[in-house]
């Protein structure tokens, strides 16, 4: 492997990263779902997270600060 790891905030830096080579490309209408806390460093970068069926940490985490949380069992 080579370069940042693309986990948890590993995930942000790749990200950005990707983001200086797309000269057009922002953040600023960004949606992000997960289900694992180890998403939530991207989670918060996003002004659109959207927890999906999480894991016990994010949804509490997710409540905490009022993001959408959905499910997509029956």
């Amino acid at each position: 492997m080579a370069g940042v790891p693309s986990y948890r905030e590993g995930k942000v830096i790749r990200l950005e990263q990707w983001l200086e080579s797309q000269a057009a490309l922002t953040l600023d209408d960004a949606w992000f779902y997960s289900d694992s806390i180890n998403d939530r460093f991207l989670l918060e970068k996003v002004p659109n997270p959207v927890a999906v069926d999480p894991d016990d940490a994010l949804r509490r985490l997710a409540e905490e600060q009022g993001w959408r949380v959905i499910t997509l069992r029956d």
